[in-house]
């Protein structure tokens, strides 16, 4: 065993001796490389050159044939520069980007001739091999001789005798180039040859027109697209991706006729209609998402697609009514019917419990229909197989819906009662929000303050910034005998609102705004007013309540919900076209980041009868 070890320790020790000097050069060769590199970054080109010289005799490497060839050039020694490309010529005699090296040295001494000349001669050299080609003209590119770098591209394509063409490489090339029309052109021909490159065609399309200043090569791309789908229509891929472009343009009527027409064609079934759909949806274009999910749903009951999109366009409706962009009774009745026939539909159970959490509170929110809502939740709270969260937001409906009816004291339980058994998670922390905003309502401000302050450090975005949003509304608004009073006027107004006592509720905003008319909740007091008024169907009371938000605080946070509000019941109630599209326009022009932009640009274009926002 001895023995074996001190041979094991004899051949280790030989290795090492072996391998010493090659160590030592390696070292060497780092430092030397450091030191030339230092030298290069100081623009001390003959010093760097020296060392590169060095050190590309010892190791041939293109990247300090690189470095020294670039000396030279920056040194303006260009015999120097011939003399190294031509050696390295003769030992890399495959290497046709040397070529390309030589001629450009040519041009710099004002040989033009010469240097094209010895261009041509490398695209001549070619020889049918696909990285050879690609390597000679990514060197072109390097030099921004876009001309002869196309000339490689169609010399191999003719050379390789194969039905790619180098078209995605040209693509590129001709972006470079700033040549649109004969990128497209390659890019749409290389979906003729594989569809399976349509992403990849559609991430450097995204990038070209990020970047293009004119904004000209959409309609470019769509125009060209057009002609496509019209020429070739078995060509699919050029459907799905003017679909795509379409979407990047936010034009989702276009994406939607696109989205059906492949759907019959290939017999979908509406899923990629469906698709489209949920797009337009997060992108608050409502109107077309619900067109949509009825095409999906026409489809019939035998479609895999039909409760989704039953259950996900009844989510629209109801987004549209809590966002107040359908906001006349018979909407509310319309929604409630809709939601009633769906769950008569598709039955009350574990997968329409959402449905379920929702009508309930349209009929108690905006139907004054609390007692059928709380008759309805509280059998589905008992419902078998609901999850923990399903059961958690029935209950947050329910405590809600108690405090719509009056009953204080069992919404303050409920909302108790969820936050034990959610404890450190999203629906706790509702629940405790909501605890917090009753405090706010029964004006506990300063209890509601301090359960809010822990919510904002929730790891929940959406309720920490709720949390943190009351909690400065009340920390604002609170402090002294005058401020507290009219915070403890607004949030009772505020609470007889919530709890759809109107009347009250404007009597009590009234008494806010006469006692405290400087006060900082004056524009919040007005908002809530017109609030009331529009949920009263007092459209022109509502109108001057809004109208003086955007005359007195058109900087402030409620101008844009004020001036969509109004721009609604012109549209809807007074008819008053003209008014209502110089409003929507505002809100387009004035307010770009507004949740209301996208509802806004779509009811403009109908108002108007066109597809153009001047």
């Amino acid at each position: 065993m001895q023995k074996v070890k001190l041979v094991i320790k004899h051949i280790l020790l030989l290795i090492i001796i072996c391998y010493l000097p090659f160590i030592t050069v390696s070292q060497n060769n780092t430092q030397q490389n450091q030191i030339a590199l230092q030298y290069y970054r100081n623009s001390e080109y003959n010093k760097a050159a020296e060392v590169y010289k060095e050190l590309y005799k010892r190791n041939n490497s293109n990247v300090y044939y690189n470095y020294l060839l670039n000396c030279y050039i920056n040194l303006k020694q260009y015999k120097n520069a011939k003399t190294l490309i031509k050696q390295r010529q003769k030992q890399l005699k495959k290497d046709l980007s040397l070529f390309v090296d030589l001629g450009y040295i040519y041009s710099l001494e004002g040989n033009n001739t010469k240097s094209q000349s010895t261009y041509n001669s490398a695209i001549k050299k070619l020889s049918p091999n696909h990285q050879q080609i690609v390597t000679l003209a990514n060197s072109f590119i390097s030099k921004h001789l876009y001309k002869y770098a196309e000339l490689t591209y169609d010399k191999g394509k003719k050379i390789l005798k194969s039905s790619y063409g180098f078209q995605m490489e040209k693509g590129m090339l001709y972006y470079y180039m700033r040549n649109y029309d004969s990128m497209i052109s390659e890019y749409l021909d290389l979906l003729a040859i594989n569809s399976q490159y349509l992403q990849t065609v559609q991430n450097r399309l995204q990038n070209a027109v990020y970047n293009d200043v004119d904004n000209s090569l959409k309609e470019k791309l769509k125009a060209s697209l057009l002609v496509r789908v019209n020429k070739t229509p078995n060509i699919i891929v050029y459907n799905e991706l003017l679909i795509w472009l379409f979407i990047q343009d936010e034009d989702f009527e276009n994406a939607l006729i696109q989205a059906r027409a492949l759907d019959l064609r290939l017999n979908e079934n509406g899923k990629r209609v469906l698709a489209i759909a949920r797009i337009a949806d997060k992108n608050n274009n409502f109107t077309l998402a619900i067109e949509a999910y009825k095409y999906v749903i026409n489809k019939g009951k035998n479609s895999k697609y039909y409760f989704n999109a039953q259950s996900e366009m009844l989510n629209v409706m109801y987004k549209q009514i809590t966002l107040g962009i359908n906001n006349k009774k018979s909407d509310y009745i319309s929604v409630e019917k809709a939601y009633i026939e769906t769950l008569q539909d598709l039955g009350i159970n574990s997968n329409t419990a959402n449905l379920v959490k929702n009508l309930c509170h349209i009929q108690a929110f905006y139907l004054n229909k609390t007692t059928e809502a709380l008759f309805l939740l509280e059998d589905a709270v008992n419902m078998n197989n609901l999850t923990y969260s399903q059961k958690g937001k029935l209950k947050l409906e329910l405590a809600d819906i108690y405090l719509v009816s009056g009953d204080i004291w069992s919404a303050t339980l409920t909302y108790a009662n969820i936050e034990e058994n959610n404890k450190n998670n999203p629906i706790g922390y509702e629940a405790k929000f909501r605890k917090a905003r009753l405090a706010y309502f029964i004006g506990n401000f300063e209890w509601s303050q301090a359960q809010l302050d822990v919510l904002k450090a929730s790891t929940n975005k959406l309720i920490s910034n709720d949390a943190a949003e009351l909690s400065f509304f009340i920390f604002e608004n609170t402090g002294w005998d005058t401020v507290e009073t009219a915070m403890q006027i607004y949030s009772r107004a505020d609470l007889l609102f919530y709890q759809s006592k109107d009347s009250i509720a404007i009597l009590t905003i009234d008494s806010l705004i006469n006692q405290f008319p400087d006060n900082e909740l004056t524009d919040d007091a007005w908002f809530l007013k017109g609030n009331i008024y529009k949920h009263q169907h007092k459209y022109q009371k509502a109108i001057e309540c809004y109208k003086y938000i955007t005359q007195n605080y058109y900087s402030d946070v409620l101008a844009d919900n004020s001036l969509f509000a109004m721009a609604d019941i012109y549209e809807n109630i007074l008819h008053n076209t003209e008014q209502a599209k110089t409003l929507y326009k505002q809100i387009i022009i004035d307010f770009p980041d507004s949740i209301y932009k996208m509802e806004a640009r779509l009811r403009f274009r109908t108002l108007r009868g066109d597809n153009e926002i001047n």
